[in-house]
């Protein structure tokens, strides 16, 4: 007895580039990346920011990538979730090269519109070194018979367009800010544009931006990500770019890649109180609410609710939505009101540790991926794919099980929900750099080695390989 999946489901792996590229050459390594300043400035690291950990001692995919996606295809997987390096392709800033930025009647930029001299001046911009590389790894991923999921932002930025040091010291008097500037996202609208006509022809599907909101709240409230502020003033602006920037990218990606789908991934969690106190279940649907729900009414419907009163107060013209909606999915978060707790940010919401922990202190609680599935398409009524899904987990003592558990509530969201789930992609491929935690977490069905860079194979591989190759997952 088993659960059976669709015969054309997706079956994958993901891995992000600044996470696993540098290591080996001299080559792969490349300082241009806002988070490489972060990781490397003794400010960022007194601070305990950062883990002192360094991305060039990393796995080292820029040169060991057929290698990797080897592993990759050993594992019956029939597609693999990548991502370029916006910094590496234009190391240097494309300000300067003209394009048509179309705004809405609320002002807000729609659209970002690159004629053929427009493309010219990017081409001469770009590094063809870099772009040459990253064409080579696509070729390779299709000839080996793995689609190719094309993330064209997974959180770094280009430091010509992100000095995350300065932006800690004075947010005010820094002059590159990310994502809190209009000028990034229209580079964004650019850097978009170059990728879709270079690369279009090797990806199968395209990922705007990974979990923007993650980026949001991480870097300009939570302070685990650059630049580690605490305003929910900037976490809006912020995430509010963000969201054009997924339309700007949108309209290039599908105006040279015809047909083929584009869309954004979102991380969700499930936020469960804990009691009957009818308080915690409501700071826990508010919880909900702020971390998803506001992101996804705005990428899909251009829908804003700028007081967070979870009451829709200004439609965005312009703002195309998505052919997909990517779910990261990884854990349970235990809730209950406290008086004068701020968990998540939520007033009076206190978060509880977790009961079945991961290495990271992450709740494992499968449902959720059925029931989070679930609700985005009831909801939004788009196709979903599984973009993230996994653990810290160095010893592999509870992976298997957890990607068996995950399968199989993941199987009865389709089978018996209805839900039209396209495809999964387990995080990750390989043990890799991850962000402020560095290397202390280890998230591959492949174990990595850092000082050699020899990978090993996990037990649990076994376990999704078995999956992968029958599209069936049998029940214990």
């Amino acid at each position: 007895m088993g659960i059976k999946f669709p015969d054309d489901f997706i079956w994958g792996t993901a891995i992000s580039a600044f996470q696993t590229e540098m290591g080996v050459s001299k080559e792969a390594d490349f300082p241009g990346i806002d988070w490489y300043q972060w990781t490397h400035s003794p400010e960022i690291i007194s601070g305990k920011l950062v883990s002192r950990d360094l991305p060039e001692n990393g796995d080292g995919f820029w040169d060991l990538y057929k290698e990797d996606m080897k592993r990759a295809v050993d594992l019956g997987t029939n597609s693999i979730r990548l991502s370029v390096e916006w910094a590496r392709i234009f190391p240097e800033s494309t300000d300067s090269v003209e394009a048509k930025v179309v705004r809405n009647g609320g002002g807000n930029v729609v659209d970002v519109q690159v004629d053929e001299a427009g493309f010219a001046a990017l081409t001469r911009r770009a590094d063809w070194d870099a772009v040459d590389h990253y064409r080579g790894m696509l070729e390779h991923a299709r000839s080996v018979g793995l689609k190719v999921f094309l993330t064209i932002n997974h959180f770094s930025l280009p430091l010509w367009a992100h000095d995350p040091v300065a932006c800690h010291r004075d947010i005010e008097k820094a002059s590159r800010r990310g994502w809190l500037d209009e000028r990034t996202l229209v580079e964004f609208g650019k850097y978009a544009d170059f990728v879709s006509r270079v690369f279009s022809k090797d990806v199968y599907i395209w990922e705007t931006i990974n979990e923007p909101e993650v980026v949001a709240t991480q870097g300009y409230s939570a302070k685990g990500f650059p630049p580690a502020l605490s305003n929910a003033e900037l976490t809006f602006r912020a995430e509010r770019n963000m969201v054009f920037a997924h339309s700007v990218a949108y309209k290039n990606l599908k105006k040279h890649g015809p047909g083929k789908p584009v869309g954004f991934g979102i991380a969700r969690n499930v936020f469960m109180p804990v009691d009957d106190d009818p308080r915690s279940l409501k700071a826990a649907d508010y919880a909900s609410y702020l971390s998803t729900e506001w992101i996804l009414n705005a990428l899909i419907y251009g829908a804003f609710d700028n007081n967070f009163d979870t009451v829709t107060d200004e439609r965005a013209e312009g703002v195309p939505g998505s052919d997909f909606i990517g779910l990261d999915y990884y854990n349970r978060i235990r809730v209950r009101y406290s008086e004068g707790a701020s968990g998540e940010g939520v007033p009076h919401m206190k978060v509880l540790p977790c009961v079945d922990c991961t290495d990271f202190g992450w709740d494992i609680y499968p449902q959720g991926i059925r029931s989070v599935s679930k609700w985005v398409f009831d909801k939004y009524r788009l196709p979903i794919y599984i973009l993230e899904n996994g653990l810290a987990d160095a010893k592999d003592k509870k992976r298997a099980r957890y990607i068996k558990a995950h399968l199989k509530e993941l199987g009865e969201a389709i089978n018996i929900d209805g839900v039209p789930i396209k495809g999964y992609y387990h995080w990750s491929l390989l043990d890799n750099f991850e962000w402020g935690e560095g290397y202390s977490k280890r998230f591959g069905l492949y174990a990595v080695d850092f000082r050699t860079k020899e990978r090993r194979r996990r037990k649990s591989a076994d376990v999704y390989e078995k999956v992968c190759r029958t599209g069936e997952l049998q029940l214990d």
